[in-house]
């Protein structure tokens, strides 16, 4: 193991600058693996989660350690969340 994998495994999503929910070039919100994939949050979530099953099945390709592939889906779903709380709703008015 690199001392940068290390280091990706170690921080709490809330540290590291990647891993905030970032807008893409028109504005979309996007969530970021460690990795630098970006994922594009949508409001529906059962698609969102299929989204996020479906990186980490990619990760899990590479990489076997069953910790490291729990530690993507937790901040991925963590940033999703974070990003879906700081959201304006329309109003149901």
């Amino acid at each position: 193991m690199t001392k940068k994998d290390y280091q990706e495994i170690n921080f709490s999503s809330g540290q590291d600058r990647k891993s905030k929910p970032t807008k893409n070039q028109k504005g979309m919100p996007t969530v970021r693996c460690v990795c630098g994939t970006r994922i594009l949050i949508v409001p529906d979530l059962k698609a969102m989660n299929k989204a996020i099953k479906n990186h980490v099945a990619k990760h899990k390709q590479t990489c076997k350690d069953s910790d490291r592939l729990d530690f993507f889906e937790k901040s991925l779903t963590e940033q999703v969340l974070i990003a879906a709380s700081k959201m304006k709703l329309p109003n149901a008015n």
